[in-house]
């Protein structure tokens, strides 16, 4: 009875969530209409912009969602005893679960762990933990980048050396957990640099160049708003905190601000919804070959199943 009663609230935190993501999409929208001349301008640059540009936003989703992967894939393990999760698999389940948070009352995150559990053997609670060791990690990455901006005044921090900036900690790292831990928190850095030169695409192709420095400030603020719980993907919360910032950190308008965020979350759709269709018959083969090998718990199966179907 208690788990059922969690599961109804959790689906009540989801369609409260779900609710107050597309009322400020819907927010966005009706700003960008009302604006006039800057959404005209905006929609002008979009229609006369290289298709290169367009195949290098999507690109930069695809290298977001591998550096998800392998930061999940590092976390996932090292646990012990020692579980060997494929790379193939570990991108399928990110795929399918990000597309699946997409969609109302089906939370990627608990489909993955219960995937995880019967396919893998892995503890729930040793998920959830790894679930927040990569959101902690995410918010390190961006609180990292965020101080090396302050520090070198913004203007000096590039691409590159943002990138590679966590190699100040090698000679730090003197445990094998140290290593581990070390190897996650490179590729999430690596990851915020790539939502960085997503932003930066996104404003280039409505008309409004930003510099590297302002890309990445607003990308630690977009990742920010991606680990909102029960908000999946940061829906609506990850447009307006990037629309508000912009302005101040990169001297762009509401209106553009927010059209260049939407224009990355249609990129996002467009993406995930191949790829995340793709992944889930992979995920269902596998846990059917699974359950066909080995007795396990009938209801974890059951929803990890429902979560596969859906």
């Amino acid at each position: 009875m208690d788990q059922l009663l969690q599961t109804n609230q959790r689906r009540q935190f989801k369609r409260l969530g779900l609710f107050v993501g597309l009322a400020l999409l819907a927010a966005s929208l009706w700003t960008i209409a009302r604006s006039g001349t800057l959404a005209s301008q905006a929609w002008q640059h979009l229609r006369h912009a290289s298709p290169l540009l367009f195949a290098a936003l999507l690109g930069c989703v695809a290298v977001i969602t591998l550096c998800t992967t392998l930061c999940m894939l590092v976390l996932t393990n090292r646990t012990r005893p020692p579980i060997r999760v494929q790379f193939r698999e570990m991108l399928a389940l990110i795929c399918a679960s990000t597309l699946g948070n997409f969609v109302p009352l089906q939370p990627g995150l608990i489909g993955r762990i219960a995937f995880h559990h019967q396919v893998h053997g892995i503890a729930v609670a040793i998920s959830v933990l790894i679930a927040i060791q990569s959101t902690a990690l995410t918010g390190i990455a961006a609180l990292w980048i965020g101080a090396g901006l302050l520090l070198t005044n913004a203007a000096h921090l590039s691409w590159i050396a943002a990138a590679f900036s966590p190699i100040v900690l090698v000679p730090f790292l003197r445990t094998t957990t140290a290593r581990q831990f070390a190897a996650a928190f490179f590729v999430r850095v690596l990851e915020t640099c790539a939502w960085g030169l997503r932003i930066h695409i996104a404003f280039q192709l409505i008309g409004q160049p930003i510099d590297a420095p302002a890309a990445l400030a607003l990308a630690c603020v977009a990742n920010a708003a991606n680990t909102i719980p029960f908000i999946g993907n940061g829906i609506g919360v990850r447009e307006w905190s990037v629309g508000f910032l912009a302005p101040l950190i990169a001297g762009v308008p509401l209106a553009d601000a927010l059209a260049a965020e939407l224009l990355g979350r249609v990129a996002e759709i467009i993406f995930f919804i191949p790829a995340g269709l793709a992944a889930w018959p992979m995920l269902h083969k596998r846990l059917r070959t699974h359950i066909s090998t080995r007795v396990v718990d009938s209801n974890t199966f059951v929803y990890a199943n429902e979560m596969l179907q859906k």
